[in-house]
């Protein structure tokens, strides 16, 4: 149950055993969990240890703490997820549209800036030439989904608005004549950085799907880089392979 020689903390070992109590129902929704003082005493750790497990319980929706009373399992709420397909193009929006919940924008930032070396390479214009940098998060409800860091071409989207990016930056696309063909991707499961972190509202240490993404217009042309982070509590990735 908990091994003190282990390299994975105590407290994770301890939250990681509670958890297990509760998907397994031996903890059901509405039943007390054990005080801090009997979890120190099975255990044989400190109350300092018992705490910081059952502090992560709470951040995760699991349990809540009653004034006066101890600290109980919540009823559970259907996990939202996605399934979504890698060897397709979808938008965040059209992946969502199984849930029958919309995906929600919220623009961080939008700024023009000087393009790197490497990143003109990859967007076929000189360095130094001005794109569109953003920062947007997308939530389903309240619940953050996806973060993700862009790169646009301003030649293209003189015009783009931070109304245009908490709207929908597809119909924008559109609405100035050119249709999205393809994006190529790199994947990759990552400890996210703190920033990433706190933006999906991740409570540990665990990881999240990293793409690094060049999407192509219909006319050929490569005209935004992303970095897009997926919280992969809320995600189910899918792909087809076929045979030769």
């Amino acid at each position: 149950m908990i091994d003190k020689h282990s390299t994975v903390p105590v407290y994770l070992q301890l939250e990681a055993f509670l958890t297990a109590q509760i998907q397994s129902g031996a903890l059901k929704p509405g039943d007390a969990l054990p005080s801090e003082t009997a979890l120190c005493q099975q255990f044989g750790i400190a109350r300092m240890t018992a705490r910081k497990a059952v502090d992560y319980l709470v951040r995760q929706g699991k349990v809540e703490r009653r004034r006066g009373q101890g600290t109980y399992v919540t009823h559970a709420k259907p996990p939202l997820r996605i399934a979504l397909p890698l060897d397709r193009h979808l938008t965040s929006s059209e992946a969502t549209l199984a849930l029958n919940e919309p995906m929600v924008n919220r623009l961080i930032c939008l700024e023009r800036q000087p393009v790197s070396h490497d990143m003109a390479a990859l967007l076929a214009i000189a360095p130094g030439d001005d794109v569109w940098f953003m920062k947007r998060l997308r939530l389903v409800g309240d619940v953050p989904f996806v973060f993700e860091q862009s790169w646009m071409l301003c030649d293209l989207f003189p015009d783009l608005t931070p109304a245009d990016l908490n709207a929908s930056k597809y119909a924008y696309i559109s609405r100035k004549g050119y249709s999205v063909a393809r994006s190529e991707k790199q994947i990759r499961a990552e400890l996210p950085a703190r920033d990433v972190q706190e933006m999906l509202n991740i409570q540990r240490e665990e990881p999240v799907l990293h793409a690094t993404s060049l999407a192509w217009l219909s006319a050929g042309r490569p005209f935004e880089v992303s970095e897009i982070y997926y919280n992969q509590q809320h995600y189910v990735f899918t792909i087809t392979a076929e045979r030769p």
